[in-house]
């Protein structure tokens, strides 16, 4: 045949052209709503929830989030994770059932309901809120459906449910009967605009701009001539600063610290006393001399008590005590005291049996038992006004100005707090050690982040007691009674669960419509006065407690579950919210920790690393994100972001997300694609007949799939990303994928070469389908329909792989066969020489891939210089130097190729991609490459391309075919 003609002949049908089905590109927007209803059609939800039922259970314990409103960003981010933390431990063989649920009751449903309803009250209003929150939870669990994730969504558990409720009542009487509550007037952080107290949890700090004034509190006539005699001429006064002079009417005391020195300074008015170590940048203040009259130690105020004229109210004196709580690095060491405006001042208030006065009403308004009456009806912003304008009417206010500083803000409303002094529910975490009991409880929790340790250390540390009331209506009530004629509580464990009996039949709407002789135990008077006349207490339970107790609930009430939890996993913030409550009240109940691990993540933040807000308008939603990832690239970005951090949204992110994504899936589709006419069941070749190059990529499949199970183990999901990553792009790609190419399209299509490469393909796609499944939930779903045959479950009620260890069975081998050992060891140091000889076989190929390296450095120069156009129109000459480094490694590995019945050049041909390879015994004329001691020598390869393979030889074929495809093809 004339070379013109055979040059146009086609051996395109000759070849193994690979195909498959598997679309090339992801379209989720067609493809994630069918996954998602053939999930439903499938009830892939319940048979998750009982799959491997029997086996070892593991537990994710749902904190619930809030039924109000659209899911956003940070909703996806944890319920991504932990989704992907039960379907891997789920697929390592464990039993998952997984119980979502919704916190429904407090502030922000019933302001919303009331906002659009103002008028409602009692049992209509509370039948609006289970509307309200009915509602947002059917959005958000189609919401949450959409994102993946497989949880028993026909059974939520609801804190609002009559059950739920009637176990938080149940939960409250245990702390009743162990001594944990109790009702005092307490100075607690309130909202007037949501007029309600807040706890610690839901307080945020923001900047905000305060009066800072500085005020005299004169001393009586008899402090000042006892304690300074010397100073008759004018009056000697305390030099007070504040940033709430709303408070200063309130005021029951003045401090000064302990054991202090101070000093008297003469202004033109008065002697003021303030702190020694202030003096000097508070007279450059005031622009007076920092003249010391007299200085003086505070405990003179100890030996002789002292008092002080209230500056706004005629006739009234207070004392100056003496407290360790003032500070002498700000203000001016002397400090103002007003037991029912703030924690501090009522906890001294409380210690000097001082009078806790706060007359404030919910709205944040002066009462009419406020003193001086001129403040009646006034609002304490208001007030601020009226105090500084009479204290510079008397003559008492030295200095003004204003103040940028860090205040509490309510986290719902935003509006910032104030401290009133009302008749509220406490924990006492004081009560039999509870708190220290909570901390050694810390310590034996796994955290992860373990960072995060101490910040939860932290916040238990920091507090003092747990407020437990909350003046709204929709929520489970405190179910105490209250003397009508001294404000006495009447509550015990019997009471609260009897009443807990009937919540559970009719909700907790029952407290407000039973009567109160119904309630009465027979006989009951009170306690404190003997009065017979009773009210239900209106108040209701913070809903901290509600979600708090839901081990108690939902983990100890439904026998599928288990307590404790193995995992509780929610934002960092609730190291103050949930998982402090949760941790409290399983202390208290159970006298053990309510879960195993606890495990956080930071806050979603934009490039700039802004939380994000509306307000600031950098707000991402899921839904966004979807629309341009898909569903599987949404929970990508959520295993690909450390959780010891935040969890970063920009361009540059979503861009990395997109590319990983499309690596993965490229390189599982070209193991589709080429596997498909391999059937494992028959055509699988073992381990020992294999192809060298085929047990090395299979011995790193089990490598990385042993870092992959170690990851999921560790919940180290942004690990398992990069692993999946790299694996794709390094070690299948550029390397194993690269050199089988040849094999799996020219060789006999079920040949043995083939069929060795395509079991390594097909263990390869296997395993990494099964690795991808908990995060790229959809796409695992769709490939293991392709590669499957006879596919009867879906992927997620699979186990993982169990990708073979190549060298521990090739040892084992040997080991049968005499060659490793001859003599008696133990077991132990069995296994000691197994793993030395994996070592030892990895650092053969890492030599072996170091002179790879080099010598396609070479082929790259010799393209460079248009020698050669492409690889596989390349010949390399290649002698190894005995002296080289790692030599003996790499002649070592040569020996095993030949021993495994493989010409040494046709393996290196195929490992270099080249058409021809000639081993050298001798370096000759051979230049030497980066490496040293290697020498090589790289030219045009000789005689003609083959139109089959592309690869050159020299032959006789008319149509210029070489041996090898000449064989297969004629």
């Amino acid at each position: 045949m004339p070379e013109q003609e055979s040059s146009k002949k086609s051996f395109k049908d000759t070849l193994n052209l690979p195909h498959t089905d598997f679309p090339i590109r992801a379209d989720h927007k067609k493809d994630d709503p069918v996954m998602i209803e053939r999930w439903e059609k499938e009830n892939l939800y319940e048979k998750t929830f009982n799959h491997n039922k029997g086996q070892e259970k593991f537990i994710l314990h749902d904190g619930p989030p809030y039924a109000n409103g659209h899911t956003h960003i940070g909703h996806a981010y944890n319920k991504i994770l932990k989704d992907i933390v039960c379907k891997s431990q789920r697929m390592l063989g464990k039993h998952v059932p997984v119980t979502p649920g919704w916190d429904c009751h407090g502030l922000p449903i019933e302001y919303a309901v009331k906002k659009e309803n103002p008028h409602l009250e009692g049992d209509a209003l509370k039948k609006a809120c289970r509307d309200y929150a009915n509602k947002w939870i059917s959005i958000q669990k189609y919401e949450f459906k959409q994102l993946g994730v497989l949880m028993d969504w026909e059974n939520p558990y609801l804190t609002m449910s009559s059950e739920y409720e009637a176990n938080t009542l149940k939960a409250f009487a245990e702390l009743v009967e162990k001594g944990y509550i109790e009702r005092k007037n307490k100075s607690v952080p309130w909202c007037p605009a949501c007029q309600t107290v807040l706890a610690s949890a839901e307080i945020e700090y923001q900047d905000r701009k305060d009066p800072s004034i500085y005020f005299t509190f004169m001393l009586n006539d008899a402090t000042r001539k006892t304690l300074f005699p010397t100073l008759q001429d004018k009056p000697v006064s305390l030099l007070v600063w504040t940033t709430t002079p709303w408070s200063l009417p309130l005021n029951r005391s003045v401090l000064l610290r302990p054991n202090t020195e101070y000093v008297v300074l003469l202004t033109n008015d008065t002697y003021i006393i303030v702190g020694q170590s202030l003096a000097a940048s508070i007279t450059t203040m005031l622009g007076i001399e920092n003249n010391h009259c007299i200085s003086f130690n505070s405990n003179i105020f100890a030996e002789t008590k002292g008092y002080a004229i209230h500056p706004l109210i005629d006739n009234y004196e207070v004392p100056v005590l003496l407290d360790d709580s003032v500070l002498t690095d700000d203000g001016t060491a002397c400090v103002h005291n007003a037991p029912g405006a703030g924690p501090i001042d009522y906890e001294v208030g409380v210690k000097n049996n001082l009078e806790v006065y706060s007359p404030i009403t919910p709205s944040g308004h002066y009462t009419q038992d406020i003193v001086p009456a001129e403040l009646v009806g006034l609002s304490v912003n208001d007030g601020q006004g009226w105090v500084i304008k009479t204290l510079l009417e008397r003559n008492k206010l030295l200095f003004k100005t204003s103040i940028k500083h860090s205040y509490p803000h309510c986290w719902r409303c935003h509006g910032g707090l104030i401290f009133r002094a009302t008749k509220q529910w406490f924990c006492d975490l004081s009560k039999n050690d509870l708190k220290n009991k909570a901390l050694n409880a810390i310590n034996n929790i796994t955290m992860l982040p373990q960072a995060s340790h101490n910040r939860f250390e932290a916040t238990v540390e920091g507090r003092l007691e747990w407020c437990l009331s909350r003046q709204r209506a929709w929520g489970v009530p405190i179910t105490a009674l209250i003397c009508n004629t001294c404000d006495a509580a009447f509550i015990n464990k019997e009471f609260v669960n009897d009443v807990a009996q009937h919540v559970e039949k009719n909700g907790i709407e029952y407290w407000d419509t039973v009567s109160i002789d119904s309630l009465m135990p027979q006989g009951l008077t009170c306690s404190q006065c003997g009065g017979v006349g009773f009210s239900k207490e209106t108040d209701i339970l913070d809903v901290w407690f509600d979600s708090g107790i839901s081990h108690f609930a939902v983990l100890q009430q439904n026998s599928a579950l288990a307590y404790p939890a193995d995992m509780y996993l929610e934002g960092k913030d609730q190291h103050r919210g949930w998982f402090q409550s949760s941790l409290l009240t399983s202390m208290i109940i159970e006298e053990t920790p309510c879960t195993k691990t606890i495990m956080t993540h930071g806050f979603t933040v934009d490039a700039h690393g802004r939380k994000m807000s509306k307000s600031v308008g950098n707000v991402v939603s899921p839904t966004e994100m979807i629309e341009r990832l898909g569903t599987d690239g949404l929970r990508l970005w959520a295993a690909s972001v450390d959780n010891a951090g935040d969890a970063v949204v920009s361009e540059i992110v979503l861009k990395n997300i997109q590319e990983v994504f499309r690596k993965i899936r490229n390189t599982c589709r070209f193991l589709i694609s080429n596997i498909n006419d391999f059937d494992a069941a028959q055509d699988t070749i073992p381990v020992e007949r294999m192809k060298t190059v085929d047990k090395y990529a299979l011995q790193e499949l089990y490598e990385i799939h042993q870092e992959l199970m170690f990851a999921y183990q560790q919940y180290d999901f942004t690990r398992v990303f990069h692993i999946l990553g790299s694996y794709c792009a390094a070690d299948l790609s550029s390397f194993y994928l690269d050199i089988i190419k040849d094999r799996l399209y020219v060789e006999k299509h079920d040949g043995f070469e083939r069929r060795s490469a395509q079991t390594v393909c097909f263990a390869i796609l296997d395993a990494m389908t099964k690795a991808i499944a908990p995060i790229a939930s959809f796409a695992a779903e769709q490939l293991s329909d392709h590669y499957q045959k006879n596919k009867d479950q879906s992927i997620h009620l699979q186990q993982f792989a169990q990708p073979i260890d190549v060298w521990e069975t090739y040892a084992q081998c040997m080991w049968e066969k005499g060659v490793m050992h001859r003599t008696e060891i133990t077991p132990a140091q069995k296994t000691v020489e197994m793993a030395s000889f994996a070592q030892s076989q990895m650092q053969k190929w890492q030599a072996l891939k170091n002179v790879r390296s080099a010598l396609l450095k070479m082929i790259e120069v010799a393209r460079e210089q248009s020698i050669v156009k492409h690889s596989l129109e390349t010949r390399v000459t290649v002698y190894i130097d005995q002296n080289m480094q790692n030599a003996d490694l790499i002649f070592s590995l040569l020996e095993d190729i030949e021993n495994n019945r493989e010409n040494v050049e046709s393996f290196l041909k195929e490992y270099l991609i080249v058409s021809q390879v000639v081993y050298a015994t001798q370096k000759d004329s051979l230049q030497e490459t980066s490496l040293k001691g290697l020498y090589a020598h790289v030219e045009h390869a000789h005689g003609v391309k083959c139109p089959r393979c592309w690869q050159w030889s020299v032959t006789e074929d008319n149509d210029h075919l070489c041996q090898r495809c000449a064989k297969i093809v004629k």
